[in-house]
């Protein structure tokens, strides 16, 4: 996470810097600056969590200097510091819009808490927003119909509001099993994290209802003891529940170093924020349910396709992003126009959905299957090598050879079938040349034995 950054406008600056370098601001850069010029100048360069300020003219109105500094970060806590406790200072900073107010005979003991509050706890969703400042924090969100993207903007506005070091969007689990799944994660170093994480405490998060939830990470360390480093620091977790169709609720779970009291949970923004990030879901969910049947097989209910010049985009993304690897096998069932010839494309018909449903059996959640055309498939396996892709493809030929298809029409039909493998970026770093390798390296088993699986031969495009 970007460290957070605290402005502190005041001519003492070594007493300010003595103040706050304590080990519970740890992480917190902060910019001391001696004069209205230059924070003035530094406010319209940068952005920052929390302004402290003291006035530098005792002449000017409190109530005009802090809308001057409004002016220039009307989105900013802003902590004030007063010489007197009385007077007409203090209602003008109120009214002008200052969060907080703190006092010169009392600084040294204040001044630190109160910027945790500010900084680790959420008060800054407490400061006085119009309703067009609410519509606004929300335009990223609720303009956006796309799910992953959607997931990584909702908890990156959760972490500009909330200050939060990590967080993770996820889908919880079915009732009855089945694992939580991760839709975006941000402050991971790790991209493993977030699954090792979810694995450990998913279940006991997805146990509460939608209504914003502390966890004590002291809590949950005991109900799964182990080893986490990521909670070190981050000893409060604060949990978002989304309720979207009947039976699916997605979860925002954010990691904080200090505690959000009810005033912060209870807050317009965040209540605000929570209910426009759930329609925007359901809407994201809906048009990926209405995108999906355009990359699914009429027939097979495997995936088309079109649907492979997605998966095999995203796959060479994060082959750039993370030097992953992968391979994609191309398969085709062996003299299959007989079935058709003999018993008819009925017949026929339902002996793709079975090899389809076959194929599927052998591989992970995580790989595609794809019915390419007519009695072609193709597989792709993330994060396999060549070596793995032979024992996959091995596989799934001996399943194929073992099975007797269309038993239900009291048919037994034996079939085989070819398969071709080709390796990301082992044998090609370009997706039509993958295809074609793999195609081609399928096509001598069809020239040879059959029912056989040949590795593509290694010949990158320079």
């Amino acid at each position: 996470m970007t460290a957070q950054r605290v402005l502190i406008l005041s001519s003492d600056a070594k007493r300010m810097d003595d103040t706050v370098r304590v080990p519970s601001l740890k992480g917190v850069h902060f910019s001391i600056l001696p004069d209205w010029q230059s924070g003035a100048e530094a406010l319209r360069k940068e952005n920052f969590s929390v302004i402290v300020a003291r006035k530098f003219s005792k002449s000017q109105s409190t109530d005009v200097y802090v809308a001057n500094l409004l002016a220039l970060a009307p989105k900013t806590s802003l902590i004030l510091i007063l010489g007197e406790k009385d007077g007409p200072s203090v209602l003008e900073a109120l009214k002008g819009g200052a969060s907080e107010i703190l006092f010169e005979e009392s600084l040294a003991n204040s001044l630190v808490p109160c910027l945790e509050k500010y900084l680790f706890s959420g008060y800054g969703l407490l400061r006085r927003m119009s309703l067009e400042e609410l519509f606004d924090f929300c335009i990223p969100v609720i303009t956006s119909t796309d799910m992953g993207l959607l997931a990584t903007t909702i908890l990156e506005k959760f972490r500009e509001a909330l200050g939060a070091s990590f967080g993770i969007l996820f889908r919880a689990g079915q009732k009855g099993g089945g694992p939580c799944a991760v839709l975006a994660s941000l402050g991971f170093a790790d991209e493993t994290l977030p699954v090792g994480f979810l694995r450990r405490f998913g279940d006991i998060l997805a146990a509460a209802g939608p209504a914003p939830t502390v966890f004590h990470a002291d809590t949950l360390e005991a109900s799964s003891p182990g080893n986490m480093d990521l909670l070190s620091e981050n000893r409060i977790l604060l949990l978002v529940g989304f309720d979207l169709n009947p039976g699916s609720r997605v979860y925002a779970v954010l990691g904080l170093r200090g505690t959000p009291d009810g005033e912060v949970l209870n807050s317009p923004l965040l209540n605000f924020f929570q209910r426009q990030a759930r329609l925007a879901l359901i809407n994201a969910e809906r048009s990926a349910e209405a995108q999906s049947l355009i990359y699914i097989d009429d027939l097979t209910k495997l995936y088309n396709g079109r649907y492979l010049n997605v998966v095999l985009d995203r796959e060479m993304k994060r082959s750039e992003r993370y030097r992953n690897f992968f391979c994609v096998l191309f398969m085709d069932i062996d003299f299959f126009k007989r079935v058709n010839d003999g018993h008819g494309h009925l017949v026929g018909s339902r002996v793709l959905v079975e090899v389809g449903a076959v194929l599927r059996s052998c591989v992970r959640d995580s790989d595609t299957v794809v019915r390419y055309g007519g009695d072609e498939f193709v597989v792709l396996l993330v994060e396999t090598n060549a070596d793995e892709a032979m024992i996959v493809a091995e596989r799934m030929r001996k399943m194929i050879e073992a099975e007797r298809f269309v038993r239900e029409m009291n048919l037994e039909i034996r079939l085989t079938i070819s398969i071709g493998i080709a390796a990301f970026p082992e044998h090609a770093t370009t997706k039509q040349h993958l295809l074609n390798l793999a195609d081609q390296a399928m096509y001598r088993g069809k020239e040879s034995t059959r029912n056989v699986v040949y590795l593509a031969h290694t010949q990158k495009v320079p």
